[in-house]
């Protein structure tokens, strides 16, 4: 290949030409135009535009608000083999950078210079090969074709001025893959596919070109409804001078799936009753229009927010950046894609729940860190900058704005795993702030991604006073919907045991959904978009009964993690069943109040609602499928169909989307997952059962009676220096006896308050220097410390737990909650002292075991098992050649039929191990191993490697398990050193943590665990240490 610089005048333009020129090169195809193939994504805190026309791609590129890029992006309709892209560039002073997304989604980004041509043409022909800058999917570097998607990237730093014009022409692939003549397609108008009933318009598809030349059955259409069956076949007619596909509207009411098998269009309409006048500000959806994938522009967000009123959804929970907003103290930046949205929702009536998961420097934050075990702090040190930030922001988006979550999942790398104090702090000062500039925005708490039910994890936010200091508090689930109310119930009883006044606070769950599988399909498949649909919509049914005031439905737009993908619209921007169904539901539950169970049914839940005219009962098993235990980690239920009471009078029975179904013989279908019994009024007295757990949670919500926010004038915050702790996401943890605890106190007030503080502290705790009164400046600070010492004899099942209050009430309490970290190594013993005795008896008599069968080694994964169902104990070997981990499990069954990389999900352990210097401190690589027996094979599979190691099944190490009937398993675990990067030499530390995962059948219950990083996030700060000893191995060898 030679790489040629030409320069051309033409039409009075000097074109540069930059690339690299093969001398045999495959053909050049021009690239389609086509008006909905490309679109523009745009970097938070830039605006911009996309104009597409006259053969060129023109970018109105606006950085004066603040941000990075903006790219111009094209998804390419299937993936392709390149070679080449050739294009040319107007408008870039120095570099235009391109990316290209593998076929493993790894991101490889080239920057070309075309800073010779001064901002005028520049035609560029960049070879297809792996860059040097590369992120996402593996992100090895390597390049992998086929190639699914480009874009181009404009960066502020290389326009030449804050604002100006960049376009993009001649744009052709090089590419002998025939592939690249795919169609491409597109919907004129999204809102056109829902429909009320009676709407006989036909449906228009846009197409990329004329479509009659592909054969003489391109035409044909094929319309299959909500449970897969086909229900019309034709030709569709083709208008040439539109490039318009045009058939029929769907042959029913409720979910379709049109599709023309030959053109690989596959579109999901919906034709329904219209939804109520008044909106049921219960439902909304979690939309994410300030950033991420498409819709992006103003047209697209209009539409996707005109379908939700369309469909009575008026709620949407978006994000900022933060800093993006407010680059500098006092400077905002609002001109950009977050006001963008924001001033599209005021103008469509759309409520707003916004929410943010950084800080900016300037307030004193550290960067989140997702490292386990890290001592950055991410929370702003400034207070008073904080309140006055978010006070502003409040008021710009007044119109729209109805909550502010303080702090999106601080319970994970956004806020560092820190423990509740830090976070509720920032809660405070927002609420205070927000009570002082007279914000009617609800201040929204918590945020949490997993409730932790059981682990005292809520009780350290309830305890630092964060139902005082909000309106609302949410949480996100992603769990069975049979495990909510088990959830819902423990978060009740946390609040009557801390805060009993305030037990009943609205609860708003700001994330919920069920994924599909996704590997670039752009719509799910039939069964994973039935199971996807019938959990959205029977977690918000099963919210409802439990009192709930809002449910997010997460996530509106096409929206992927990896193999997941949570969207309830297509790729194509078409609705999903899951969209479908949960449309219909806000026609059924709107306005309706939890009225008790439907008795007499098989169902797994019957939840009954009603209003002044009849009753719904909405029976729930949901899907009989591999779908249900492969997202959501339970056993399908089998159930062959509804039953129902004799003589309950039925008015009407219809499934999810609002069919019509049959009832006969008192059974109706349950292929759904879910169907809607309307019943009338007096059905209530002999077939409704008011006495239900649900029932009773319920009515605490509604009972609940609001007060307004303590909006304390001081708020307290913690300061302690962390070099003396572990931090964790529950609390700290020591090395040592003692703590000094530093509390910042931050005045809000207009005069000088005097704090008065007293402590309350938990068994095994006392204070030396105890805090002195002070007095705190009006708008100023103050601080106070105090030194704890503890008794290492008392050791409780949770962390103990300090509060500091104000005994002249100007504040709400702080609590920081302690457990003492064993940091002394335990001896792992040389591989002759194992025994060579298998049985369970000589098992069960064995020496040197560790046993982490007790309640502070159990971590509930679900909310229905607070109790640990399993026992286990472990024990360690040593040669020079490898590591031995023996674990024995007391388990009545084992469950595990998982794929190798998710044994996780099932019966198993899972183990890290590293080696430690002479300084014994963590060094950030490490390994981690899944092991189980799944489908009768010995499973041993790295999921986390050691520097340059491969991931995948373990090729040296190896596991032997054996099931004992008396209830037993042994895993034991071989680690080669070489293969694991361990040497093995008398007196050398191991870093390593363990984690026994329990399984009764329905999914993963919870887990046993000793050292952390693993189970509750990754990172190796806060392994356990081990020491091997020096004894003699006696030649002895270390096999079954």
């Amino acid at each position: 290949m030679h790489c040629r610089l030409i320069a051309v005048l033409t039409l009075g333009w000097l074109i540069l030409i930059v690339g690299v020129i093969p001398v045999n090169a495959a053909p050049l195809v021009k690239e389609s135009l086509f008006r909905d193939g490309w679109t523009l994504n745009v970097g938070p805190g830039a605006a911009g535009k996309l104009e597409i026309g006259d053969g060129r791609i023109r970018v109105d590129a606006d950085f004066r608000e603040g941000g990075y890029y903006i790219a111009v992006e094209r998804k390419l309709p299937v993936p392709i083999n390149l070679d080449g892209l050739h294009f040319t560039v107007k408008g870039i002073s120095g570099r235009i950078a391109v990316n290209l997304f593998d076929s493993r989604w790894q991101i490889h980004q080239h920057f070309l210079d075309v800073s010779a041509a001064n901002g005028g043409a520049a035609s560029v022909s960049l070879p297809v090969t792996a860059a040097k800058h590369h992120w996402g999917g593996p992100n090895d570097g390597k390049l992998v074709p086929p190639i699914r998607q480009y874009s181009f990237v404009i960066h502020r730093t290389d326009l030449g001025s804050a604002q100006k014009t960049v376009e993009f022409s001649n744009i052709s692939m090089e590419t002998d893959d025939p592939h690249c003549n795919v169609l491409e397609w597109s919907i004129p108008e999204p809102e056109a596919l829902f429909r009320h009933i009676g709407d006989r318009t036909p449906v228009t598809v846009n197409v990329s070109s004329s479509v009659t030349a592909r054969g003489p059955d391109v035409l044909r259409f094929s319309y299959r409804d909500y449970a897969g069956v086909e229900r019309l076949t034709g030709m569709a007619q083709y208008d040439r001078k539109n490039e318009q596909l045009i058939v029929p509207p769907p042959p029913g009411n409720g979910f379709y799936e049109l599709s023309f098998p030959k053109l690989n269009i596959q579109i999901g309409i919906v034709t329904d009753e219209p939804a109520p006048r008044q909106p049921d500000e219960f439902f909304g959806v979690d939309g994410s229009f300030s950033w991420g994938g498409p819709p992006a522009d103003e047209k697209g967000i209009r539409r996707y927010l005109r379908i939700l009123k369309k469909n009575g959804i008026f709620w949407n929970r978006d994000r900022f950046l933060w800093p993006q907003l407010e680059p500098k103290p006092g400077k905002f930046s609002f001109n950009n894609r977050y006001g963008l949205y924001h001033r599209i929702a005021g103008e469509e009536g759309i409520r707003t729940l916004d929410t943010f998961h950084c800080a900016p420097r300037w307030t004193g934050a550290g960067k989140p860190s997702w490292a386990y075990g890290t001592r950055s702090n991410p929370y702003p040190d400034n207070l008073f900058l904080a309140g006055r930030s978010m006070a502003r922001i409040a008021d710009e988006w007044k119109r729209t704005l109805g909550g502010l979550e303080i702090w999106n999942e601080p319970d994970f790398g956004f806020g560092s795993y820190f423990p509740a104090e830090y976070v509720t702090a920032l809660t405070k000062a927002v609420s205070r702030a927000f009570a002082v500039a007279g914000v009617k925005t609800r201040v929204v708490g918590g945020v949490i991604s997993v409730t932790r039910p059981g682990t005292g994890y809520y009780d350290t936010f309830v305890r630092n006073g964060l139902l005082k200091d909000c309106d609302v508090m949410s949480f996100h689930s992603y769990v069975d919907t049979l495990m909510l109310e088990a959830e819902v119930k423990a978060l009740r009883e946390v609040e009557l045991k801390w805060e009993p006044s305030r037990s009943g606070i609205p609860v708003w769950i700001t994330e919920c959904g069920m994924p599909w599988y996704y590997d670039g399909n752009p719509r799910a498949f039939l069964m994973d978009d039935l199971n996807s649909a019938v959990e959205i919509v029977a977690k918000a049914v099963e919210m409802r009964a439990l009192g709930l005031e809002h449910y997010f439905a997460f996530a509106y737009k096409n929206y992927s993690e990896g193999k997941r993908n949570f969207g309830m619209m297509d790729a194509r921007h078409t609705p999903l069943r899951s969209m479908a169904a949960y449309c219909h539901l806000v026609r059924v539950l709107s306005h309706r109040e939890y009225a008790g169970d439907l008795k007499g049914t098989n169902a797994l839940r019957s939840r009954v609602f009603r209003n002044g005219n009849d009753l719904v009962a909405v029976l729930y098993t949901g899907m009989q499928t591999k779908a249900k235990e492969k997202f959501s980690g339970v056993k399908a239920e089998r159930r062959d169909y509804f039953t129902i009471p004799a003589g309950l009078p039925v008015i009407r029975a219809a499934g999810a989307d609002g069919r019509t179904l049959t009832v006969k013989d008192n059974r109706l279908s349950c292929g759904d997952g879910l169907v809607y019994l309307y019943l009338p009024l007096q059905a209530e007295k002999d077939f409704v059962d008011r006495n239900t757990e649900a029932m009773r949670l319920y009515k605490i919500a509604k009972n609940f009676n609001a007060a307004p926010r303590a909006a304390k004038p001081l708020v307290f915050q913690p300061v302690s220096d962390l070099k003396q702790f572990h931090v964790d996401r529950y609390g700290f943890l020591l090395d040592r006896p003692s703590a000094e605890v530093k509390v910042r106190i931050n005045n809000f007030g207009d005069k000088t308050l005097k704090f008065e503080p007293e402590l309350k502290l938990d068994e095994g705790i006392s204070v030396q220097n105890p805090p002195q009164s002070v007095d705190v400046p009006a708008r100023g600070t103050a601080e106070v410390s105090f030194q704890l010492a503890f008794d290492a004899n008392v050791k409780p099942a949770q962390f103990r737990a300090v509060s500091l209050r104000d005994r002249n009430g100007n504040a709400t309490d702080i609590c920081f909650s302690f457990q003492p970290y064993e940091t002394r190594p335990i001896p792992i013993l040389p591989v002759a002292a194992m025994e060579r005795d298998r049985t369970l008896s000589a098992l069960l008599a064995g020496r040197n075991w560790f046993d982490i069968s007790s309640a502070p080694y159990w971590r509930p994964w679900v909310p229905s098992v607070m109790v640990a169902n399993i026992g286990a104990k472990f024990r360690m070997f040593w040669s020079s050649r490898e590591l031995i981990c023996q674990i024995l499990v007391k388990d009545p069954e084992h469950f595990n039929n998982h794929p190798a990389d998710s044994v996780w999900w099932g019966d198993s352990v899972q183990m890290s191990v590293q080696m430690r210097g002479a300084d014994r401190k963590a060094t950030g690589s490490w390994n981690e191993v899944q092991a189980a027996r799944s489908g009768g094979k010995e499973i041993l599979w790295r999921t986390r490697a050691y520097k340059h190691m491969p991931q995948g099944l373990c090729k040296a190490s190896r596991l032997d398990f054996t099931r004992f009937e008396e209830g037993y398993s042994l895993y034991e675990i071989h680690f080669d050193a070489e293969e694991m990067g361990l040497k093995l030499t008398p007196g050398a530390i191991i870093g390593a943590s363990l984690l026994v995962n329990s399984d009764s059948g329905v999914g993963r219950d919870g887990y046993l665990s000793y050292g952390q990083g693993i189970g509750d996030g990754k990172g190796d700060a806060l392994f356990r240490l081990f020491q091997l000893v020096s004894q003699p191995e006696s030649g002895a060898k270390s096999g079954k």
